[in-house]
Order: structure tokens, then sequence, then C-alpha cells
């Protein structure tokens, strides 16, 4: 019996240590594997005081620059994603000058963004040059949003309509997908540039938008002041009409650099 009850106790050291010795052993274990796949070694445990996301100015900083990514699930390849003001924000009357923002990525998508005081940083619309289409969202597609508890979920259905860039009265595909957002708590994580407090997001989609039947999973690690350090997925909803495959598109900071202004002394990069 006590030899029983010795084997029993050894068992459940084990069970304990093992899950100490996971940094994401609190997440509920499919967000748990789905970060290690594609994260591999990235995050590093729980960070309980990581402030809420309150500002978005604090969480994601709309400024000229670039950042480049690691692709930890490839040999040697690498992502960049350019963060740029314009003349006029879209949506704007146009002769306007109130600025608007893009991310442009390298697979040569331009995603036009909307900072909205009471919700966040959204995606109504998207150019994807590459494939010469111009992607309406509706409503906008939440990249972070601001107000929202920890473990609160934004559900929405977007309507997607996607048009020929030659001529945008033509409707090429549409469709309909259920995307959700939370926030998934306070996380310490370490990638190329540096070590980070950040706040774990997960964007969930379903739906299908013309023959592309969607149904994905995104996690991002957002940093004070810089934003995304770690993705497991680059894709946003447009995205998954032309790349299938998920297991290419994680990205981890290799750094950040901030466009030098006219007449000020040269932005520091992060690295």
């Amino acid at each position: 019996m006590k030899k029983q009850i010795l084997i029993v106790c050894a068992l459940l050291c084990v069970s304990s240590a093992a899950a100490a010795a996971d940094p994401l052993a609190t997440l509920p274990s499919a967000d748990a594997s789905r970060i290690h796949k594609h994260l591999p070694g990235v995050v590093l445990g729980p960070a309980k005081h990581v402030k809420p996301l309150t500002d978005v100015n604090d969480w994601y900083p709309l400024q000229n620059a670039t950042f480049r990514y690691d692709r930890p699930s490839t040999d040697g390849k690498k992502a960049t994603v350019v963060l740029s003001s314009g003349v006029r924000s879209p949506g704007s009357p146009v002769g306007g000058k109130a600025n608007g923002w893009m991310m442009t990525v390298s697979d040569g998508a331009t995603r036009y963004l909307s900072q909205r005081a009471t919700e966040g940083i959204v995606i109504p619309t998207e150019v994807s040059t590459a494939n010469g289409l111009l992607i309406r969202l509706n409503p906008p597609e939440p990249i972070v949003l601001v107000g929202m508890k920890e473990g609160q979920v934004d559900s929405r259905d977007i309507a997607v309509k996607i048009y020929d860039i030659h001529d945008p009265t033509v409707v090429t595909h549409s469709g309909t997908i259920t995307c959700k957002w939370t926030d998934l708590g306070g996380w310490r994580v370490k990638v190329p540039s540096s070590e980070y407090d950040t706040r774990l997001i997960r964007l969930t989609y379903e739906g299908s938008i013309g023959p592309a039947s969607v149904n994905a999973q995104n996690y991002f690690f957002l940093a004070p002041g810089i934003g995304a350090v770690a993705f497991t997925d680059a894709r946003h909803i447009s995205a998954f009409l032309f790349f299938n495959d998920d297991t290419s598109h994680a990205g981890v900071l290799e750094s950040m650099e901030l466009k030098q202004e006219s007449g000020h002394a040269p932005a520091k990069a992060a690295k």
C-alpha cells in the first residue's frame, strides 16, 4: 500500500513539474498548442502586472516605421511590415488633409487603418496589389480594441466584398466571416529584438469568401510603444482567399526602424 502511495505521489510530482515547466500551462490547451507550434520558445511565462488595453496609442502607436520579422518555421525567411501615413484619411472629404495610415506587408497587400477613439484600430479596406483586388470589410476587421476586459469576446459578422481593381463595379468574390477578438492577458516573451511584457490577443475566423472556406486562428503579442512583437499568422481576412497554408506566416520581431522626420534628429531603431 505504501509503495502504491509513493508511486502516485511521484507521478503527481512529475505532472506538477511538467506543468510548471510549460510557460503556457495556464492557457487552454488548444491555444497553448498552437502557440507552441508556431512560436516555439518565444513565451517565457505569464506577466500579471501588464496594464490593460485602455489607450490604443500605448499599444499600437501609429508612427512611420518599418518592422522586420524573422519567420521561425522557415529557413532564414523574413517578413517586412511598413506603417506609413498618407495625406488624406480614406473616408474623409476628398481634398482634406486628415492623416490616414496604411500597413504595407511584404506579400504586396496594403491595409488601410482606421483609428476610432471609443473602439481602437480596425481595417475597413485593403488593396491586394499582387492580385489586383480591392477588399471591403463591413464592419471593419479589428486589430486592437480598447476597453475590453481580459477574456471578454468581441464577435462580429463581417461582410466581405472583393472587387476587381480595374473595374470596382465588378464583385469577384463575397462572403461573411465571423471574427472573434479576445484579450488573453499579460505574457512575457523573448524575440530576436529583446524581451517584452505583452498582451496576448487571439483572433478567430470562421465562414467563407467565394470558394474559400475559412476556419483559422491568429495569436499576436502586443508590446507597449511598439505593436506586434510576435504573431502566429500574419494573414488577415482577405489573405485566406489566396494563402491556405498557415505554417509559414508566423513572425518574431527582429528590428523596428522609425522613419526620420524632416527637421528632427534621426530616430533610434529598436533592435
